[in-house]
């Protein structure tokens, strides 16, 4: 389940004068906390800890129209493994190639291109970047978040978080649900 894109988000990047290769335009929004809600990714709950910055800057090339985007944002998130609350930070670069062309066959693309192109059906003045933003941070989040790389989790018996200690349950208890499993004997044919 995916959270949806907040329709309060509107990033609108100014086209570079048509024709002329050195023009360039740029913008920089930066939205305050109270107007970024948790995004609901991959089971996550990934709550916006600070403003999420947006830095895009389009120019021509050749008949395309290049837009280079650095998003910046931090979250916090539950770690996968021990439920604790935990910091993550993204900073990641983009690169659209918005297009009257249509996009070429598969057979035609390289699988490491390091843009997207986008078909447009005509050059405006002003261009909406919302989706694209939306899309640069959904694709940044992770699947997984640990507190740290040695996060040692819960205890399968208590639930106590282990990175505090080892709990006082014993580890040579087995689930009485598995017992029937133990009389078990699996024999190994030869090959």
């Amino acid at each position: 389940m995916l959270t949806e894109k907040p329709a309060s988000w509107k990033f609108e990047l100014e086209t570079p004068e048509l024709g002329n290769p050195e023009a360039v335009t740029s913008l920089h929004a930066e939205t305050g906390t109270e107007q970024l809600d948790s995004i609901l990714y991959d089971g996550l709950t990934f709550a916006f800890e600070g403003p999420m910055v947006v830095d895009a800057e389009a120019r021509w090339a050749d008949s395309d129209l290049a837009v280079s985007m650095k998003i910046s944002a931090a979250f916090s998130v539950p770690c996968s493994r021990c439920l604790e609350p935990s910091r993550i930070e993204i900073l990641n670069d983009f690169l659209y190639l918005y297009s009257l062309r249509k996009k070429a066959s598969a057979g035609d693309t390289s699988a490491d291109e390091d843009f997207h192109v986008v078909q447009v059906s005509r050059w405006q003045r002003f261009f909406d970047i919302s989706d694209h933003v939306w899309e640069c941070i959904v694709i940044s989040l992770p699947s997984k978040v640990l507190c740290s790389a040695d996060c040692k989790g819960l205890c399968p018996q208590c639930g106590r978080p282990l990175k505090n200690g080892k709990c006082s349950c014993s580890l040579n208890e087995l689930d009485p649900r598995m017992e029937k499993l133990l009389g078990i004997n699996i024999e190994e044919t030869p090959e």
